[in-house]
């Protein structure tokens, strides 16, 4: 196995290396009766009423005492593991800080801050809070396992394997072999990484999600070969779990394999259809497939049950956009960014769900702010082209964003209809024909472009091309009545009377339903794109 063409920018998965860590590491320090955060008696009554998992008592407990003493660390560090334990990680982070301030020397609250960082998505704070404790502890096991695997998925590998090599042999657990692996894989050491897929495979009937744990770095990687390799090496010897198959199904999906995927899903489903798991993979597979509303059904039903997870808000916005559900895609996308803002991938979503919504000013604002660090982006200059071409009537500036979209890719059907539009108000005719028919030949299923170029040729005498193209029209948009209109002169002209008739009258019908329509906000052009980050966007 090797691992193939590498993307580090992509965003890995850190929620799950929050789970492998937390989960067991608030446990960890409680059960430390001489510990630390054992001095107190009441503080100790406190820790064990944690284990018993009744924070609410324990936070009550925790606000008289710190009433008395604000300042406690041990006491802020037990509220931080209480906030921890609900997932109130914003609050877990200040309490912890606030331990870490009055006593700069605890390890666990630096533990459990870089815990409280990756539950909040934020791996470089982690990754801070996780080498402070190191300093203070060079061979704790937690520290450094977490910043083996941090490291690991950032991408550097030597790093991630000096943070494991601080651990002592004897304190080694299991969780270590994959994350070795992985790291000598992406140095180019695959004879090393074979024998910690050994080991792995050794006490796999033990440890079950260690095989699975490497076979999501090779996905992360999108080196599905490598993933489908190590799963048949692991088939007679790992346990058939719901993880490895959510991982074969989307192996299989990545090899092209979409119906086996889909199938694999489903019998996971049919036994727990709650698993987050397979729900967000059915997402991505029905994603792969194109059929959107069932995308955004899957993520919709992972976000009631994780609903603040915002992988699966990006999925379910990305999705419900594709599936022309705009306002559940605002929402979404709004919920997001709230829990992302720095993540221009957040802010991207909100400007197209923005926009499909009619919402110009935020949309352009969010549009400009993508831009700012990607100026090349195709989706976002296309949203300022409509904008200033329908809203502002600023050609100039519309012209400006249709020509960097058109440096990139000189037959972009968006861009070139824009173009074509543009040059037909500065009557340039041929010009304007010659620009629409490119982009029709690119994205013949663009109804404003067809409809355009259809009333171009009929003002020029090209009834064939008239014909041809506002046909097309009036059945991708058949609730425009000019459309009809324009399709009945192009049959009068062409001598097709009984069609001619049939167009006008269609258009008459249409004619109140036209103006009632036409007296809300104007309306820009209807064109589906695909846009590069695989987002339905509407410019």
């Amino acid at each position: 196995m090797s691992i193939g063409s590498h993307n580090f920018f992509v965003r890995q998965p850190f929620a799950k290396i929050w789970r492998l860590i937390v989960l067991w590491s608030c446990i960890a320090l409680l059960c430390l009766p001489n510990g630390p955060l054992a001095q107190s008696s009441e503080l100790t009554r406190i820790s064990s009423l944690i284990q018993q998992g009744k924070f609410d008592e324990a936070e009550q407990l925790l606000h008289r005492y710190l009433i008395k003493l604000p300042h406690s660390p041990k006491a802020n560090s037990l509220l931080g593991i209480v906030y921890l334990r609900q997932e109130r990680n914003k609050q877990a982070e200040e309490a912890l800080q606030e331990a870490i301030t009055g006593a700069p020397g605890l390890l666990e609250p630096r533990l459990n801050l870089g815990d409280a960082y990756l539950a909040e998505g934020k791996p470089d704070l982690a990754l801070g809070a996780y080498s402070g404790a190191a300093k203070l502890a060079p061979h704790d096991l937690r520290a450094n396992l977490a910043l083996a695997k941090l490291y690991l998925a950032a991408g550097e590998f030597a790093k991630s394997i000096e943070a494991a090599g601080n651990i002592p042999v004897q304190k080694r657990t299991a969780e270590l072999l994959p994350t070795l692996a992985a790291d000598y894989f992406g140095l180019g050491q695959p004879e090393k990484a074979s024998l910690e897929i050994q080991g792995m495979l050794q006490i796999s009937e033990k440890e079950p999600d260690l095989v699975p744990e490497l076979v999501e770095f090779f996905l992360a990687h999108k080196d599905f070969k490598s993933a489908q390799q190590l799963l048949v090496l692991a088939q007679s010897k790992q346990p058939v779990t719901d993880r490895l198959l959510v991982d074969s199904a989307l192996t299989d999906a990545g090899l092209g394999q979409l119906d086996e995927a889909q199938r694999k899903l489903e019998s996971i489903l049919a036994r727990t259809p709650e698993s987050v798991g397979a729900l967000v993979a059915a997402g991505k597979v029905a994603s792969q497939q194109l059929d959107w509303p069932a995308a955004a059904e899957a993520f919709s039903r992972a976000a009631k049950i994780a609903p603040k997870r915002p992988d699966i808000l990006y999925g379910l916005a990305s999705a419900q956009l594709h599936a022309n559900q705009s306002e559940a895609a605002l929402h979404n996308a709004q919920e997001l960014h709230a829990l992302e803002p720095d993540d221009l991938r957040a802010t991207y979503l909100l400007a197209l769900a923005l926009f499909g919504q009619k919402d110009w000013d935020g949309a352009k604002s969010d549009a400009e702010r993508v831009l700012a660090a990607h100026p090349d982006d195709r989706e976002m200059n296309l949203i300022l082209v409509d904008i200033a071409f329908n809203n502002e009537h600023n050609f100039q500036a519309a012209r400006k964003h249709v020509d960097i979209c058109l440096r990139q890719h000189p037959k972009d059907p968006g861009a070139l209809y824009y173009l074509g539009m543009i040059q037909k108000l500065g009557g340039d005719v041929s010009g304007a024909m010659q620009s629409l028919s490119l982009s029709v030949s690119g994205n013949p299923n663009n109804p404003d472009a067809q409809a355009a170029l259809g009333s171009l040729c009929l003002q020029a005498g090209d009834l064939a091309c008239a014909v041809g193209a506002l046909k097309l029209a009036a059945l991708l948009a058949p609730t425009e009545a000019q459309n009809h209109y324009q399709l009945a002169l192009a049959y009068s002209r062409s001598n097709v009377p009984d069609k001619a008739k049939e167009q006008l009258q269609i258009y008459e019908q249409m004619k109140a339903q036209e103006a009632k329509e036409a007296s809300g906000a104007a309306k820009g052009p209807s064109s589906i794109q695909v846009s590069p980050m695989g987002i339905v966007a509407h410019p």
